[in-house]
């Protein structure tokens, strides 16, 4: 069985404009960052993903492609970042392929909410990855 957040994750760190925004601040397999994360550090952004799979359909009829779902969550100091966030992880993902991605496509817009608990600034969005499910 192949780690598909691991095949999203190599997808998302190829982009060169989404990793020049978020740094290493993509998190695979989570639904928050992780402990000591904060959005802003002395008033500066510090914007992050975090995504996991939450269901999807799981092997063709010829084992060959899986198509799992995934929640997105992009942070943001303000909500004009967690929208900056939003639209960079659209760019690099809406239709972007890789080795063994062969496209993402957007299930839902971008919802700008605020993270329980916390009160950061984030957008919840959900994307249909389907991944080469050959090793």
């Amino acid at each position: 069985m192949i780690d598909v957040n691991a095949k999203v994750l190599t997808l998302l760190e190829a982009d060169a404009t989404l990793v020049a925004l978020v740094g290493s601040r993509i998190y695979a397999g989570r639904d928050v960052p992780p402990p000591g994360y904060q959005p802003s550090d002395d008033g500066t952004n510090n914007p992050a993903i975090t995504f996991r799979v939450r269901g999807g359909l799981g092997f063709d009829e010829e084992d060959a492609i899986m198509t799992p779902s995934f929640q997105f969550k992009c942070y943001g100091s303000t909500e004009l970042n967690a929208q900056t966030s939003y639209r960079t992880l659209v760019d690099a993902l809406h239709n972007g392929s890789s080795a063994d991605v062969l496209r993402g496509k957007l299930e839902s817009p971008g919802q700008l909410l605020e993270e329980p608990g916390t009160d950061w600034p984030v957008v919840l969005c959900f994307y249909t990855v389907h991944i080469r499910a050959a090793q």
